[in-house]
């Protein structure tokens, strides 16, 4: 079997993974920008709720502010939280390229590998073709050369 024939399957499978691991890695790219967008809308959120008229100093009753902070911690809380599950997120999506690129590499270097052993097999059969086209050529000749004596 040819040494192309044998490598191609090979080749086959690093492409279909790479591909495979190209999705998980889009994936968890959009996972990310997810994250990403939560995070933003609580720290916007945050923001107007500090400037909010609750925050401002005045005639705000004892109960009304105690409300006002705690819900201030738990929303520093939750913003604290998201900013873990970016991290996460990135470190993961991070990973999945990683992996992705690895393999795309891996699947070049074989699509390469075949292409070279595609050339070469051309090549041995061009020079094969070629002496028996001038093995042909020369039992002509010598038919000709013995039929004029």
């Amino acid at each position: 079997m040819l040494k192309s024939k044998r490598f191609e399957p090979i080749r086959a499978i690093a492409s279909n993974a790479a591909g495979s691991l190209q999705q998980a890695m889009t994936e968890a790219e959009a996972h990310l920008a997810d994250m990403e967008r939560q995070l933003a809308e609580l720290t916007r959120y945050r923001s107007e709720y500090l400037t909010s008229p609750v925050s401002s100093p005045g005639s705000v009753d004892t109960v009304r502010l105690l409300n006002f902070r705690s819900f201030l911690s738990r929303l520093s809380e939750a913003i604290r939280l998201q900013g873990e599950a970016v991290s996460r997120a990135r470190a993961e999506y991070e990973r999945r390229r990683q992996q992705w690129s690895a393999k795309r590499v891996e699947a070049e270097v074989l699509g390469k590998a075949v292409e070279r052993f595609r050339q070469d097999e051309r090549r041995v059969q061009d020079r094969r073709d070629q002496n028996e086209s001038d093995d042909a050529s020369m039992r002509r000749l010598s038919m000709r050369g013995a039929g004029s004596r």
